[in-house]
This record gives structure tokens, sequence and C-alpha cells, in this order.
């Protein structure tokens, strides 16, 4: 595993020199000795090569190579529990969402209560990817509740999240952004509700997401705001 994190810290080095070619090239053979350790027992030593990175791509390469190994979702299920990590806490966490493992419900469900900001934000996200039709109204408490503007906005994604995977909740879904509507003083965190909205309701209100940023919302938020209300007000 020593060479392993040598080539990640190579190929983090040629990023941050700028060197792209390289640090591409230097990925291929990265890539290939992560996977040529598979079913050798190594799950822990993999993981462990997240620890500390400096480059999302190196990190996203070692994450691919874990969601890939059939004992991925045992052993991640078991680094919730152990892991002191905060940071590699919610990597364990995230990953194990990106499995689609109904182990990461109860996961998120527990980080919920988490005291830091970025334990809620990846279990919020991850309910929308694996939760249940219980789960609506624990992310409209948080949409609701959480001081946190990125948090709301995180909660209010996630029941978009379950509607593409079970739109027989539209109606569920729709009352539970209804009430985010209604209760959101924060101008930033209201269009991107009403985003949700739209897509839940399959209406256009007015807002669109921009197709290259991912932060970015166009439209006229009054305008907006008023053909949302015309919407509930119509019951349609």
């Amino acid at each position: 595993m020593a060479e392993l994190e040598k080539q990640a810290s190579r190929i983090e080095d040629l990023e941050q020199a700028g060197a792209r070619v390289e640090q591409f090239k230097a990925l291929i053979p990265f890539k290939e000795q992560l996977k040529a350790t598979r079913g050798t027992g190594n799950d822990s030593e993999i993981y462990n090569l997240l620890r500390g990175r400096r480059s999302k791509l190196v990190s996203s390469v070692i994450t691919a190579e874990l969601a890939q190994r059939p004992s991925a979702e045992g052993f991640l299920t078991s680094q919730i529990e152990q892991e002191q990590d905060p940071d590699m806490q919610v990597t364990a966490l995230q990953l194990l969402g990106h499995l689609r493992s109904p182990l990461a419900r109860l996961a998120a469900l527990k980080f919920l209560a988490h005291e830091h900001d970025r334990h809620r934000e990846v279990a919020l996200f991850v309910l929308g990817w694996v939760g249940e039709e219980e789960d609506i109204k624990v992310l409209n408490r948080h949409m609701l509740e959480e001081t946190s503007q990125l948090l709301r906005i995180t909660a209010a994604s996630a029941l978009r999240q379950i509607f593409f995977r079970n739109p027989a909740l539209k109606d569920a879904l729709l009352e539970s952004l209804r009430a985010g509507f209604m209760n959101e003083k924060d101008d930033e965190v209201l269009k991107w509700i009403i985003v949700m909205i739209e897509s839940v309701a399959t209406k256009k209100l007015g807002l669109r997401e921009d197709k290259e940023d991912p932060d970015l919302v166009h439209g006229d938020l009054e305008k907006a705001r008023e053909k949302t209300m015309q919407y509930f007000a119509s019951g349609k």
C-alpha cells in the first residue's frame, strides 16, 4: 500500500503544479493497481488512502474503486461505527449512500442528530438517495428548522430525490415542499424550494437551474413566487 500512497501523492503534486497531462497519464496505472487489490482483503488499506487527500480527483478514483468491491457495503457499515475522524465519517456514509445500501438510511438518520453541519448535510442528501416514505417528515423538519441556508436547501433537494426514485409519493412530497415554501423567509433558500416544487409538480413556475453551474438559478423570484402561490391555490 505504500506504493499506492506514493502514487496518489505524486498525482496530487502534478495537479498542484498544473501538469494536467502528466497527472492524467499517472492516473492510468494508479487505477490499475487499485483494481489489482480487489479480493485481497485490503478494503481497509484502500479506504485509508482517502485520509488527508489534497485532490478531489484522486479521492474520486479511490472511492469509485471502493464502490466496485462486493465487500464494500459491510466494510463501510462497520467503518461508520468505528471511524473517529469526522471527515472520514462523512466520507464513509456518502460512499454507503452511493451504493444505495438500505444500511445507509439507518446511518443517515443517526447522523441527522450530529452537531456538525457537514454530517447533517451528507445525511440529508443520502436520505434523498435511499430514504423511504416515512423519511419525508424527517426531511420536512430539517427544511423548516435548520438555521443553515445550505441545510434547508439540501433537505428540499432530498425531497426531490425521493420523487425521482418514487413518483408515487408526489402528493406527500409536494405537501412537504409547500410547507417549506410558505415558511421560508430567505430568498436564496426560497428560490431553490421553488425549483424543487417545479421538478416534483412537473410545472414551470419561472425558475430554472443553470445547466453548467449547479449553484445557479435563473429567473425572476417574485414572479416565480406568485406563480407558485397560484399553483398551490388552484390545487393542481
